[in-house]
């Protein structure tokens, strides 16, 4: 045990070390006489079979001896409370942040376990760049909290947090520091365009659907996660991180490697979130971690479109055609004339200074040299295999090898949304092709390929490959100096980890 983080109603959760994985972790201890001890060790167990990132792992719970305990993953990024404490969401990442938490909570479901405490402390921007739902069927056993109709609890829950995300306001239970929604003539919340002007019609939809509220036309109230799910693949949705509307001052967050940020990352604080409460809590040795939004696209310049004259003298395009093709046989014409009077004729039409007309030759695509390899690997799970032997994936030899940690699973059993292999060139070149030499998987991994002037994978994306074995991915003739291979999914090789044993980078400098 590390530090005591909180205690309410006879539990207490810890920060504490687990020693043999060298790994932080969650620790839920109990009062003597705490009359719920079995229940809450029972729903752990329960949650622990289930293999969704998206969801707290449970990793260990017991109430066999003298203490009763739960063990589980230490947490850390800011909740969805934390997100709109400056505003609500642009609603296309609204949508995409929402069918995250909905699609992790069906996958729940489709297992028998329900949530029933769904909160804006329960939905996480985790600081590896991940959304996580917090306290699955924990929480409601320590709040005491049961249901008849458990997935239309939960789906009302995603109603409460798309509204929320929405429009800045919360509409459901107390226990948050967001400010309350107003209520209509009816007494229930107002819709959330009529709240924030500029909602889309089909979220606005959606949310009056899972909250029961008036909606247009005969749709149905969504009553399940999966609805709710299949409700929101429908709408257009942004990549995420989290970016609110414009107006607002947005709390940085992590981007997400497949979603390279256009500018350079600012810093902004992380908080470990208390992983069966869902609560943000203070931690004075978590890191400032950098965080980045996107930019808007630039706006393509219109096509210039030239108008006819309206005169007298308008003439038409059929008479510009033939004026057009008559100038240039009599350029032709003139062009061979003069050939035939300065050259003398014959086969030989050279220039007189000797001279051909040639196309320039395209730069030849060559081996290029590197000087310098590292690791792109955020925390707070940092990989401390992956900083070592960085080197011996450009040394040409097929000997050695750069590796990572194993994982639980190919997505780094929920700690991290991938890691990389930056190599530095030294200078910007242009990048043709990547090769990549690794042991053969029996499950293959994905290897996206960045190349730019930044060491992380916020650089724009060039291509990707299925990771097993000798492969190449293109690199689109991208530019840069860094050349990075972003593993978002392990291979299997025996187990679940990274194996880079040569990299090759060819191109022209």
């Amino acid at each position: 045990m590390d530090d005591r983080v909180s205690e309410a109603g006879g539990s207490t959760f810890w920060k504490a070390t687990d020693e043999i994985l060298a790994r932080p972790v969650a620790v839920l201890t109990f009062a003597p006489g705490f009359p719920r001890v079995h229940d809450v060790v029972t729903a752990a167990r329960a949650a622990s079979r289930l293999t969704d990132p998206r969801l707290t792992q449970v990793f260990d719970a017991d109430d066999s001896g003298e203490r009763a305990y739960v063990v589980s993953e230490w947490v850390t990024g800011e909740t969805l409370e934390d997100l709109l404490a400056d505003g609500p969401m642009e609603p296309g990442r609204a949508a995409a942040f929402l069918l995250e938490a909905a699609e992790a909570l069906a996958s729940a479901h489709s297992a028998g376990l329900a949530h029933l405490c769904i909160t804006p402390h329960n939905l996480v921007w985790t600081s590896g760049g991940t959304v996580k739902v917090t306290g699955l069927g924990v929480e409601a056993v320590l709040a005491g909290s049961t249901s008849d109709a458990p997935a239309a609890e939960d789906t009302q829950g995603l109603g409460h947090l798309l509204y929320a995300a929405l429009t800045g306001h919360w509409c459901g239970p107390e226990g948050t520091q967001l400010p309350a929604a107003p209520a209509g003539p009816d007494g229930r919340p107002v819709s959330p365009a009529q709240l924030r002007p500029g909602v889309p019609s089909d979220l606005d939809e959606i949310t009056c659907r899972a909250l029961h509220l008036p909606v247009r036309g005969s749709q149905e109230p969504l009553t399940a996660p999966a609805n709710f799910v299949a409700a929101l693949s429908r709408v257009p949705r942004s990549p995420l991180p989290f970016v609110p509307l414009a107006g607002s001052t947005p709390p940085g967050v992590i981007s997400r490697p497949d979603n390279p940020p256009d500018h350079p990352p600012t810093s902004t604080r992380t908080s470990p979130i208390d992983p069966l409460s869902g609560h943000t809590v203070p931690d004075p040795q978590t890191a400032r971690t950098q965080h980045a939004q996107h930019a808007p696209r630039p706006t393509r310049p219109a096509p210039v479109r030239h108008s006819p004259s309206n005169g007298s003298g308008s003439v038409s395009r059929p008479v510009l055609a033939a004026i057009a093709v008559g100038v240039l046989i009599i350029v032709g014409l003139g062009g061979w004339g003069l050939s035939r009077l300065g050259g003398g004729g014959g086969d030989d039409t050279k220039d007189k200074a000797g001279a051909k007309t040639s196309t320039s030759a395209k730069p030849t695509v060559v081996k290029l040299k590197t000087v310098g390899a590292s690791a792109y690997n955020r925390p707070p799970h940092p990989d401390s295999s992956a900083t070592q032997d960085v080197g011996n994936a450009i040394d040409n030899s097929k000997s050695s090898a750069w590796t990572t940690q194993h994982y639980g699973n190919a997505h780094y059993g929920g700690y991290r949304s991938g890691i990389g292999l930056v190599i530095d060139m030294g200078k910007s070149v242009t990048v043709s092709n990547v090769k990549v030499m690794m042991p053969q998987a029996s499950a293959a991994g994905t290897v996206e390929l960045h190349v730019g002037d930044s060491k992380d994978a916020s650089t724009p994306q060039a291509g990707t490959a299925a990771a097993s074995g000798s492969f190449e991915i293109n690199g689109k003739q991208t530019k840069g100096r860094y050349v990075t291979l972003w593993f978002t999914k392990l291979p299997n090789v025996g187990e679940f980890r990274a194996v880079v044993r040569d990299v090759a980078v060819y191109g022209t400098g």
